[in-house]
């Protein structure tokens, strides 16, 4: 609700607030369950991934709920604008990218090194809420990350597809194309958050695809099969033997 122009739309704040508890619903069952709702082939997903995907389903829910604070309570628009933009991209954008790097299996990539890329940018934040003069910076900072990881994901990826072929030949594994799928459209949203000039229709189209985040990151967490090399075997039995 940038401009809170779908205050008065009955149709955009039942569909706002159903999105957040989409997502909340979301994140309880990620958390709560111990089965598998969407095939009986994955019986348990890997168990960090559940959790990188159930902390992204709390960040959108916040994301609607700080939204939604009346302008007064943030001290004036400007203000408000730029807190919640800075919330939406110090939060949402880092938990997707610990997402997406957990969904290749190839190796166990390092997570930490894009949260502490963000820390630079939590300054520019403040700045940006108390002076408003580097909104500007904050925004092309963030961008620029973005275009380093998207680089450096894709890469991941090809990496990824030839360990595929070589363990897994025989398997289809269709989580390659749909990790870069998931990708356009979060960025698509990133995009329609940020350069959202007051429009219901973009605030329309930005819950809309927020639904189809929420339901893709659920179903690709939940379907996702885990896979193990026999080297990778081996060592697990050595680790258990030694531990006895």
């Amino acid at each position: 609700m940038y401009e809170h122009q779908g205050i008065d739309n009955f149709l955009f704040v039942a569909l706002y607030w159903a999105v957040a508890m989409m997502a909340t619903l979301a994140g309880v069952y990620l958390l709560a369950t111990r089965g598998n709702a969407f095939t009986r082939e994955v019986k348990m997903p890997p168990r960090a991934l559940r959790r990188w995907a159930a902390a992204f389903m709390a960040t959108v829910v916040g994301s609607h709920v700080w939204w939604a604070v009346p302008v007064e309570a943030w001290a004036g628009k400007t203000i408000r604008d730029m807190a919640c933009i800075s919330l939406d991209l110090l939060t949402l954008v880092p938990l997707m990218m610990a997402w997406l790097l957990r969904l290749l299996q190839d190796r166990r990539r390092r997570v930490w090194p894009w949260l502490v890329a963000h820390v630079p940018m939590a300054v520019l934040a403040v700045v940006a809420v108390w002076q408003g003069d580097a909104s500007g910076l904050m925004v092309m900072y963030q961008m620029v990350l973005i275009v380093v990881f998207v680089a450096c994901y894709v890469q991941a990826l090809r990496h990824y597809k030839r360990w595929l072929l070589m363990n897994f030949a025989d398997l289809e594994h269709k989580e390659v194309w749909q990790s870069l799928v998931l990708m356009a459209a979060f960025v698509a949203v990133y995009a329609v958050y940020t350069t959202n000039g007051g429009s219901l229709l973009r605030e329309y189209l930005s819950q809309w695809l927020s639904i189809g985040i929420i339901v893709f990151v659920v179903w690709r967490t939940e379907t996702l099969q885990t896979l193990t090399t026999q080297g990778e075997i081996v060592e697990e039995e050595e680790d258990s033997n030694s531990n006895i």
